[in-house]
C-alpha cells in the first residue's frame, strides 16, 4: 500500500511539473516583448501600464516566444477608462507555422493586422464601448465567431483575474474564476505567440494595468 501511494504521488508530481504555470515578469513584458501601435507600454509600480496616444489605432505587446496548441494565459487586469476595450491574443502567427510573427515598420496598431494579415484567436472583453459583449473570434483563414458571453462583467478601475486558454480545439474565457464561455474550433490553428492589446474610441483613449501574469503550456 505504501509503495502504491508513493508511486501515485510521484506520478502526480511529474504531471504537475509538466503543466506548471510559468510566471512572466511584468518588467520583461514591458521592456522585452514586442510593443506596437502609438502610445505607451511601460513598467510601472511592478505592473505593465499601457495607454493609447491621442491619435492611434490601438496599442499592445506580443511575446517573443511562441507557444503550442495547449496554452493558458492568466493575469490580473484593470481597465482604466470606460472606453478601454481589452484583448488577449493566442496562437498568433503569420502563416500558421506557429512560429513567425512579423510587424511592419509602419504598423500603427490597427485592427487590420489581426483581421487580415495574421492567424490568431482574438479574445475581447470590457468592450461595452464598442457595443459588444466578450467574445472569441478567429479571423483567418476565414472569419468565425466561436462564442459570445451573455453579458459584460468587467468595469473600470477594478482588477479582475482573466484566464484565456485553449486545449487543442477547445477555447475558453474566465473572469474571476467564472467561465463566461467555451467553444470548439473544428479547424484549430497551430501554436503561436501570445499577447495583449487595448483600443478605445474616438475622443477617449484606452488604458490598462496588467500584473501577475502566468502562462501554462502542456504537451
Amino acid at each position: 500500500m505504501n509503495f502504491l501511494k508513493t508511486k501515485l504521488m510521484c506520478i502526480s508530481i511529474l504531471l504537475a511539473s509538466v503543466v506548471s504555470a510559468e510566471q512572466i515578469d511584468t518588467q520583461t513584458i514591458a521592456e522585452e516583448w514586442t510593443s506596437y501601435g502609438m502610445g505607451v507600454v511601460r513598467y510601472q509600480n511592478r505592473m505593465v501600464f499601457m495607454k493609447e496616444a491621442e491619435e492611434t489605432s490601438g496599442v499592445g505587446v506580443m511575446s517573443p516566444e511562441a507557444y503550442g496548441e495547449n496554452v493558458v494565459l492568466r493575469y490580473e487586469l484593470m481597465p482604466m477608462t470606460p472606453a478601454s476595450v481589452c484583448v488577449a491574443v493566442l496562437s498568433a502567427s503569420d502563416n500558421g507555422d506557429g512560429q513567425s510573427l512579423t510587424f511592419a515598420e509602419d504598423y500603427d496598431g490597427g485592427i487590420g493586422m489581426w483581421t487580415r494579415d495574421t492567424l490568431n484567436y482574438f479574445f475581447a472583453f470590457h468592450n461595452q464601448a464598442h457595443d459588444s459583449k466578450p467574445f472569441v473570434r478567429r479571423f483567418q483563414p476565414e472569419f468565425v465567431q466561436f462564442a459570445v458571453a451573455d453579458d459584460n462583467v468587467m468595469h473600470t478601475g477594478k482588477f479582475y483575474t482573466v484566464e484565456v486558454g485553449r486545449k487543442g480545439a477547445m477555447l475558453w474565457l474566465e473572469v474571476d474564476g467564472v467561465r463566461l464561455f467555451e467553444a470548439e474550433d473544428p479547424s484549430p490553428l497551430g501554436g503561436g505567440h501570445i499577447g495583449f492589446r487595448i483600443r478605445g474610441i474616438k475622443g477617449m483613449q484606452a488604458a490598462c494595468l496588467i500584473r501577475n501574469v502566468s502562462v501554462t503550456e502542456a504537451p
